[in-house]
């Protein structure tokens, strides 16, 4: 999940309800929110939003209820859980009386789509949510927009063409948005290295890692140190493609992601293979084997005496 929860429109306001008005109490429960999504703790994170989605729908107006609905769709397209996120950011698409609205449910409908594997349908949602940005005149969900469109291209190897997008992305990121920026580094370095830009990659991963480090958005540090043990992988350099291959398990493990979790089992099968440790690679493409393809029993041998390094997409939907 890339883009920022929703945040409360500035011109919402609500008697006051008990010691705190109803406006600030929803807030409250939306940055909480955002704070679990940024350490990983994505179940706790909806249940504190679905809390703020009654209390908008109790005392807030339509627009705030459809963005804690934004919100909550958001996490569980992340959950799995894309069937209510389709419906109901489909219906804010096509309702909503505010553009901020509609941008939202946009966005996160291309990401529920792209978790659906239809990169058709997820381009074609970002690409709305970037004109109802650019219409609002925010560089920072412009900047969102391209990252998305940049990403989908990048799952479907057009490699040139997602360089493009995510180079506008950065230029037109802000300042402020640290986090955003890291996002776009991510993906943009993993077009330096599928373009044999080394240096160009290695510095922007490098920045990508430190700033969400700064942020303590341990969530989003798994991608980066994936993307980082490859392209020491492709340079040649397994001991430290091992290393952070083994930071991107361990982050993988922590927070459930089963997609990172099996990208990392084969890094690191790929490091040791490099590294003439043919019995630990061996342990980690029969992990990958039994957890991910349990019918396929030829593939540790397989990956054991081929280089499937130039055969993989890392940032593909279905690699």
């Amino acid at each position: 999940m890339n883009d920022p929860l929703s945040p409360t429109p500035p011109s919402v306001t609500a008697p006051a309800g008990g010691r705190e008005d109803a406006v600030d109490r929803y807030e409250r429960l939306r940055e909480e929110g955002l704070a679990r999504i940024s350490s990983g703790r994505l179940e706790e994170a909806r249940e504190v939003l679905r809390e703020g989605l009654v209390l908008a729908q109790a005392h807030l107006d339509e627009d705030v209820v459809e963005r804690a609905w934004c919100n909550i769709c958001a996490v569980s397209a992340e959950l799995g859980d894309t069937a209510e996120p389709v419906r109901q950011l489909g219906r804010i698409l096509l309702q909503s009386r505010r553009r901020e609205n509609r941008r939202f449910a946009a966005y996160h409908l291309s990401r529920a789509w792209e978790l659906r594997k239809d990169c058709r349908k997820a381009l074609f949602y970002a690409r709305i949510a970037k004109e109802h940005a650019e219409e609002l005149d925010r560089s920072d969900w412009v900047a969102a927009g391209l990252c998305q469109i940049g990403s989908l291209l990048l799952a479907t190897s057009k490699f040139q063409e997602a360089e493009e997008e995510l180079e506008a992305a950065l230029t037109t990121v802000p300042a402020e948005a640290h986090l955003l920026r890291a996002l776009i580094e991510d993906n943009l370095g993993y077009c330096y290295i599928v373009r044999d830009e080394p240096a160009k990659a290695f510095s922007t991963l490098f920045h990508c890692v430190r700033t969400i480090r700064r942020l303590g958005a341990r969530k989003y540090e798994t991608e980066p140190r994936l993307t980082l043990s490859y392209a020491y992988l492709v340079a040649d350099r397994p001991r430290p493609a091992l290393r952070h291959g083994l930071r991107a398990l361990a982050l993988a493990e922590e927070m459930d992601d089963a997609d990172h979790f099996k990208t990392a089992l084969f890094l690191l099968g790929e490091a040791t293979k490099q590294l003439g440790h043919d019995a630990d690679a061996r342990d980690y493409f029969v992990r990958l084997q039994k957890k991910f393809y349990p019918g396929d029993d030829y593939l540790a041998d397989m990956l054991l005496v081929i280089d499937a390094r130039s055969l993989v997409n890392l940032k593909a939907m279905d690699p």
